[in-house]
C-alpha cells in the first residue's frame, strides 16, 4: 500500500476578468470578491519576477517514465494534455465535467482512478477519472449541497472525505461502495480540506465564520479551532510536506498566514497579491508559491524566512501549480488567459504560454 508521501512526491502529484471572479466565488472565494483586472496574461517578466518554484509530480503505475500535465478545464469541461518533457500541449480530450482544485497536493490515487469531485446543479458528487482513457469511470452522487473543494484520499485508499460547503459538514465515504459513512459536522461554509502527511489530522477552513479547524480522521472528533480576525475569510489550505505547519489563504484581507499544525497557533503572516487561493511547495521544500486569482502573478516565498523572494507574471487568475519529479519544470494553470504557464526552473522564468480549454483549474503531473 502507497503512503500518502509517495502519493505527493512520485505518485500522483481567454475568459473576462468578471468569469474570472465567479469562478473562483463558486469554487472557494470570498463570500462577496471584489473583480479582478480584467488584463489577460504575459506580461513581460520585471527582475523580482523571474524566480520560480519547483513541487512534485506523478506517475500512473505500469506506465512509462514520460509525463503528462493533466489540465482541468471547468468551462468547457474537457482535458488539456501537456507533454511535460517537451513542454507542449498534444491534445485536448472531453471529459464531461469540471474540475476545480484538484492538484499534486492531494492523495487522489487509489490505484486504478484518480478521485475527485464536481457539483453540478451545486449537487455534489465524487467523480473517479479513468487517466489513461481520460474518463469518468465512476460517480458517486448525493453527497450534499455544493461547493466542494477538496476530496483526499486516507492512507487506506478506500476511504475518502470531501468538504461539503453548502451543508456545513464533511463527508467520509467508501469509495468502493459509494455509501456516506460518516457526516462531520463543521463550522460556517467549510472551504477547503487538506490532511497531515500521516492522515492523522484532518483540516478545514470555515469562510462564513473566520476560523480553521483540526479534526482527527480516527474518530473525526473536534480537536482545535482557531480565530481569524474578523472578516478575513480563510477559505484555502494547505499542510506542508513536512507536517509542521498548515498554510491558510485569507480571501478578504490578500495574505497567507501560517500556522502551527500541532496547536494552530500563529507563527508568520505575510501578504500576497489579489486573491490568494492555494500553494504548493517545491520538491526540496525551500520555497512555497502561493496563486492568486485576481491578480497577474504568483507569489513565491521562502519556507524557513517567510519571506517574499520572487514573482512569477504568469498571467490574469492563477490557479493550480505542478512540477516535473527533476524540478526541472513548472506547470501553472491561468484560469483567466485560458492557458498553462510553463516555468523553467533552470532559467528561473516563465518561458511561454500554453493554450488550453476554457477556464483551466484543476493541474496535476502524472
Amino acid at each position: 500500500m502507497l503512503d500518502r508521501s509517495l502519493d505527493r512526491r512520485s505518485l500522483l502529484k481567454g475568459a473576462s476578468g468578471a468569469a474570472v471572479t465567479a469562478l473562483v466565488a463558486a469554487a472557494c472565494g470570498p463570500a462577496s470578491p471584489s473583480g479582478p483586472p480584467t488584463s489577460v496574461a504575459n506580461p513581460a517578466p520585471t527582475a523580482a519576477s523571474t524566480t520560480a518554484i519547483v513541487q512534485p509530480t506523478a506517475v500512473v503505475p505500469g506506465a512509462t517514465a514520460a509525463e503528462t500535465v493533466y489540465v482541468f478545464n471547468v468551462g468547457s469541461k474537457d482535458v488539456t494534455l501537456i507533454d511535460a518533457a517537451a513542454r507542449q500541449a498534444r491534445e485536448t480530450r472531453p471529459l464531461g465535467a469540471a474540475v476545480r482544485w484538484l492538484s499534486n497536493e492531494q492523495t487522489y490515487w487509489d490505484g486504478q482512478l484518480v478521485w475527485t469531485y464536481d457539483f453540478p446543479d451545486n449537487k455534489l458528487q465524487a467523480i473517479g477519472i479513468d487517466p489513461r482513457n481520460v474518463a469518468v469511470s465512476k460517480t458517486i452522487p448525493d453527497l450534499g449541497n455544493g461547493p466542494g473543494h477538496s476530496l483526499m484520499l486516507l492512507p487506506d485508499k478506500k476511504t475518502a472525505a470531501i468538504n461539503v460547503a453548502g451543508d456545513n459538514m464533511i463527508a467520509v465515504i467508501d469509495v468502493a461502495s459509494g455509501q456516506i459513512m460518516r457526516k462531520v459536522p463543521t463550522g460556517k461554509f467549510p472551504c477547503d480540506l487538506h490532511f497531515s502527511p500521516d492522515g492523522h489530522y484532518a483540516y478545514t477552513p470555515e469562510r462564513d465564520q473566520d476560523t480553521v479547524s483540526m479534526f482527527d480522521t480516527t474518530t473525526w472528533s473536534l480537536v482545535k479551532t482557531v480565530n481569524f480576525p474578523a472578516g478575513s475569510q480563510p477559505y484555502m489550505l494547505r499542510v506542508s510536506p513536512d507536517g509542521n505547519e498548515v498554510w491558510v489563504q485569507t480571501g478578504k484581507v490578500d495574505e497567507n498566514t501560517v500556522l502551527s499544525a500541532e496547536d494552530l497557533s500563529t507563527l508568520a503572516t505575510m501578504p500576497t497579491g489579489k486573491g490568494p487561493v492555494t500553494n504548493a511547495w517545491t520538491i526540496d521544500g525551500k520555497y512555497s508559491v502561493v496563486s492568486n486569482s485576481a491578480d497577474t502573478f504568483a507569489s513565491v516565498f521562502d519556507s524557513k524566512s517567510y519571506k517574499e523572494v520572487a514573482r512569477l507574471m504568469v498571467g490574469q487568475g492563477a490557479s493550480n501549480i505542478g512540477f516535473t519529479r527533476d524540478g526541472t519544470t513548472g506547470f501553472m494553470s491561468v484560469t483567466g488567459a485560458n492557458s498553462v504557464a510553463v516555468i523553467d526552473m533552470s532559467k528561473l522564468n516563465v518561458v511561454s504560454q500554453l493554450k488550453a480549454g476554457t477556464q483551466p483549474q484543476g493541474l496535476i503531473v502524472l
